[in-house]
C-alpha cells in the first residue's frame, strides 16, 4: 500500500497537481553598505543572488499568476527587505491592522530562535502603511516605504534586528514571504511543502551582532 502511495503522490507531482515537496532557503548577504529604501531606487542596490521568489498561490493551490520577487539582505543592525510585485488587477492599498488589510498586502514572517521561539509578522500595503504583530505580545516597529507603478508596486522594509527576541545569528531562522491581491483573494508564497503553509529557512551570518 505504502508503495501504491508514494508512486500515487509521484504520479500528481510530474501531472503538475501537487506542489513540489520541497522547502525553500535563503542566505541573507551582509553588507557594509545599507541598501536603499526608496522603493523607487533601483533594485541593483541588493544582492542579486538573495532573492526569494513567490511563486505558489496557497489560495488556490496552482503556481503564481504574477511575479513577486523578495530581496533581502543585512547590514548587522537591520534586516532590508524589498519587495517587487506584478499586477494587473487595480492596485488597492489600505492601512494594514493586526496584519492584515483590506487591501493588497505583502508581508514577512520571521523566528529568529527556531520553532520554540517568538514569531513576527511585518506587513505593508503598496503606499508603505504597515503594521507588525509578534507572539510575544510585542510587536517592534518598523520602517516600510512603497510606491505603485503601471503594473505594479514596490515595498520596501527596514526592521530592527534588536528589536527581535532570541536572535540566532549563523543558524537558520523560519521564514516566509507572502503576498495577497485583494481584488482575487489569491495569496502567493515563497516556501511550501506539501502543506502551503510550511516556511522554509533563512540564515544570518554569525557576524550579524543582534541582541
Amino acid at each position: 500500500m505504502k508503495r501504491i502511495i508514494i508512486a500515487l503522490v509521484g504520479a500528481l507531482l510530474a501531472a503538475g497537481a501537487l506542489p513540489a515537496l520541497a522547502a525553500s532557503s535563503i542566505e541573507v548577504p551582509t553588507i557594509t553598505t545599507a541598501p536603499s529604501v526608496d522603493p523607487r531606487a533601483d533594485d541593483a542596490t541588493f544582492d542579486p543572488s538573495a532573492v526569494a521568489q513567490l511563486s505558489w498561490d496557497s489560495a488556490q493551490s496552482r503556481p503564481a499568476a504574477e511575479q513577486t520577487m523578495a530581496r533581502v539582505a543585512t547590514d548587522g543592525k537591520f534586516l532590508y527587505v524589498r519587495f517587487d510585485a506584478s499586477q494587473k488587477e487595480r492596485i488597492v492599498s489600505a492601512q494594514p491592522v493586526g496584519g492584515k488589510s483590506d487591501g493588497d498586502l505583502v508581508w514577512i514572517d520571521l523566528q529568529p530562535s527556531g520553532a520554540s521561539g517568538s514569531t513576527y509578522h511585518f506587513a505593508a500595503s503598496p503606499d508603505g502603511s504597515n503594521s507588525a504583530t509578534a507572539s510575544n505580545g510585542a510587536a517592534p516597529a518598523f520602517q516600510a516605504a512603497g510606491s505603485t507603478f503601471v503594473g505594479g508596486y514596490t515595498v520596501t522594509m527596514k526592521i530592527p534586528l534588536a528589536a527581535l527576541r532570541g536572535v540566532q545569528t549563523g543558524g537558520p531562522w523560519t521564514a516566509q514571504f507572502a503576498r495577497s491581491i485583494h481584488s482575487t483573494g489569491d495569496q502567493f508564497v515563497w516556501s511550501h511543502e506539501g502543506n502551503v503553509a510550511q516556511a522554509g529557512t533563512m540564515t544570518l551570518s554569525a557576524a550579524v551582532g543582534a541582541q
